[in-house]
């Protein structure tokens, strides 16, 4: 498992690691685009596990997480290995050429399974018992349900609320309630499903536009489409970039 390193590994390893803490840095002091820099992050550590592996990818995570616990604290640090895990998983899926359907659901069902152990772990050290929202949510419940009924019979349809929806909403939300746990990871599993695959379609598309050698998500005339947008927005950037540099100049 632990081996001596090669000189490039440790070099590229290290930069990728010092320009996913810049990135990072950008993501906690800038109010607005954080998600774009967090994007780019875990497009680093997938470059990075394609081209030097999970090992080295694995050793530049916790290099990064170091330097940004010593720059600005440690509040950061949780943000930072999930885009690392991220890139890492994206990056050795695309290296090995899986399925886009196996990578979408192994990535939701990793990512579910992470979210819901780390919303338990913050519960049980902020020592907040998860009862506390169960009844929260119970009495927002109780105040909207007489509104549903009351604007349903407005509308004329007091009866079938009263005999067919009610009934239904209230077996349901008994099963609900008993069983929130399941509930809960469920509803993370059917939201993690579409970012991971809108995720994976952005990452998959920059890390083809580096030119690197991946299974393409978006093919035909929706993959030329992207292609034109992604070259046209970069082509965007650098012009912009060329034109403040001009005036710096002048």
């Amino acid at each position: 498992m632990f081996r001596n390193l090669r000189a490039i590994e440790i070099a590229e390893g290290a930069l990728l690691a010092d320009i996913a803490v810049a990135f990072q840095f950008l993501v906690i002091i800038l109010p607005v685009g954080g998600g774009f820099f967090t994007m780019l992050n875990i497009i680093v550590f997938t470059v990075l596990v394609l081209r030097q592996g999970l090992y080295v990818g694995a050793l530049s995570i916790a290099t990064a997480i170091f330097l940004l616990c010593i720059l600005v604290g440690p509040h950061g640090a949780a943000s930072l290995f999930t885009d690392g895990l991220a890139g890492g998983f994206l990056g050795l899926a695309m290296k090995y050429r899986l399925p886009h359907l196996l990578i979408v659901l192994l990535g939701a069902l990793a990512a579910s399974i992470y979210l819901f152990g780390l919303t338990i772990g913050v519960a049980w050290l902020t020592g907040v018992p998860f009862a506390t929202y169960i009844r929260g949510i119970h009495r927002a419940y109780n105040l909207v349900l007489p509104i549903v009924a009351l604007v349903a019979q407005r509308l004329g349809l007091g009866a079938f609320w009263q005999h067919n929806l009610y009934p239904l909403v209230t077996s349901l939300s008994q099963w609900i309630f008993t069983y929130w746990l399941v509930t809960f990871y469920v509803l993370l599993l059917l939201v993690c499903i579409p970012a991971i695959l809108v995720l994976y379609a952005a990452d998959n598309s920059f890390v083809r536009m580096l030119g690197y050698n991946v299974r393409p998500l978006l093919e035909g005339k929706v993959g030329h489409w992207v292609h034109r947008a992604r070259h046209r927005v970069v082509t965007l950037i650098l012009k912009r970039k060329a034109r403040v540099r001009r005036w710096n100049k002048a």
